[in-house]
């Protein structure tokens, strides 16, 4: 969510009641009650803003979250969101944001979300005034009915270096980055630490560490170690540097629009495949995405090859959470890499949302057969093409990959939107294993 996004930012809702009106509020005295203020602005678009109670008539200054403009070209139905705002209740300080989207005939609808302890938001509540006429007055703030801040337990969150941190929390955490930046689950407390599983599937003790007590998403990068580089490039691009350089990308986007992730790798080493598809179990995500770029390369095509394998719940039936982040997926990154001018790309004829298959009908994937939380396994398209390679090499690539990339996570975990279908006959495949051979990294 940035501001050129103007769209997106956010918030806005607005709820509004014709000119704003002052409600009773009768509540118990630990109730926290705050509204939304919205108006239009010049462009047409929307502003939002959140005020708390004082008491009698009195509600605060408006909270002005950074992000806060609904575009007037949102696309209809689809929740936007403000950046998180920070109040202070009797619960303690709570975190949260606007839910605002363009609905066909009232304009404008608001909502609510309070951020929980482990970085998801609850779900949106809706004032019983929260509409915004397109019609209204532009610059005149109009007001939703009040609603109840609910009392979370309450959790630091700090903002200042640009991360959402997985650090905060009680208890033993899930997880833990290590002193050498090596992201582990964690199997239990030691008298000098942490008793945690390795990259290579072992059990050693670290004693310190960055606590992660959840993520939403883990991020895979394929492959990893010499023994593992995947597919190579015409032009020398390595597919395990390139999947770890565009995670890392998809990562920073992630933690702009406060959506927590964990890489399940972070740097050149090797970790076992079943190490890394349990991390997203290990640490309670929302979803797993496993990067890869694909060889060897199919026929010649005018639009992008891109494969996104998805999650099976039978022979004949795919799961159907994995296939709405699959299509998600497919749609944002096709239509993002389109953009890409001069590209000869290389396309299979059943390329888009796909199951794959071992002969007895099992995912033939293990990051995607694996995993119990949601998992797809994205295939942006083929490293061995000359054409895509020299276009994977670039900054302007691994920017608009990865911008795709959270866009379709964001759309996956904040709104009921589905994408692409799954293509309805499954490729019948058995890969080739992955490497078991695995060489420990330093851990601290």
């Amino acid at each position: 969510m940035r501001s050129n996004r103007l769209l997106a930012a956010l918030a806005i809702v607005l709820a509004l009641a014709a000119v704003g009106a002052v409600c009773s509020l009768a509540g118990a005295q630990n109730e926290f009650q705050v509204r939304i203020s919205a108006r239009r602005v010049s462009d047409g678009g929307t502003e939002v803003a959140l005020q708390t109670y004082e008491g009698g008539d009195h509600w605060s200054d408006r909270l002005l979250p950074t992000e806060r403009f609904l575009s007037d070209d949102a696309e209809i139905g689809r929740w936007q969101y403000s950046s998180p705002m920070e109040v202070q209740t009797p619960a303690g300080e709570q975190w949260i944001r606007i839910a605002a989207r363009r609905v066909a005939v009232r304009g404008t609808e608001v909502a609510l979300q309070q951020m929980r302890e482990d970085f998801g938001w609850e779900d949106r509540i809706l004032p019983t005034q929260r509409f915004l006429s397109h019609s209204v007055e532009i610059g005149r703030w109009r007001f939703s009915s009040p609603l109840t801040v609910l009392p979370l337990p309450s959790f630091s969150l700090s903002l200042d270096t640009g991360k959402l941190p997985v650090g905060t929390g009680e208890g033993t955490p899930r997880g833990l980055i290590t002193p050498s930046g090596v992201p582990v689950a964690v199997l239990g407390r030691t008298d000098n630490g942490y008793l945690v599983r390795t990259p290579c599937g072992n059990t050693a003790e670290v004693s310190h560490g960055q606590p992660v007590y959840g993520a939403q998403i883990v991020l895979d990068p394929g492959h990893g170690g010499w023994y593992d580089s995947g597919a190579v490039g015409p032009n020398g691009l390595v597919e395990r540097e390139l999947n770890l350089t565009l995670s890392r990308a998809i990562q920073e986007e992630l933690t702009d629009r406060y959506i927590s992730s964990v890489l399940t790798r972070t740097g050149p080493y090797g970790s076992l495949l079943s190490v890394r598809a349990a991390l997203a179990d290990d640490l309670g995500a929302d979803a797993i995405i496993s990067i890869h770029h694909n060889a060897p390369t199919g026929r010649r095509s005018s639009t992008p090859g891109t494969e996104v394998y998805v999650q099976s719940v039978s022979r004949s039936e795919p799961r159907a959470d994995s296939a709405r982040l699959g299509g998600l997926l497919h749609d944002e990154i096709t239509a993002a890499l389109s953009g890409f001018p001069n590209i000869r790309w290389g396309r299979h004829a059943d390329a888009g949302v796909l199951r794959v298959l071992l002969p007895d009908g099992q995912d033939a994937y293990g990051m995607v057969r694996r995993p119990n939380v949601p998992a797809v396994l994205v295939e942006y398209g083929f490293l061995s093409n000359p054409s895509e390679a020299a276009l994977f090499a670039t900054d302007g690539y691994i920017r608009v990959a990865a911008k795709a990339t959270a866009d379709a996570i964001e759309a996956y975990l904040n709104t009921d939107r589905s994408g692409m279908g799954v293509v309805s006959r499954p490729r019948v495949f058995d890969p080739a294993r992955a490497p078991s051979r695995c060489e420990e990294v330093v851990l601290e």
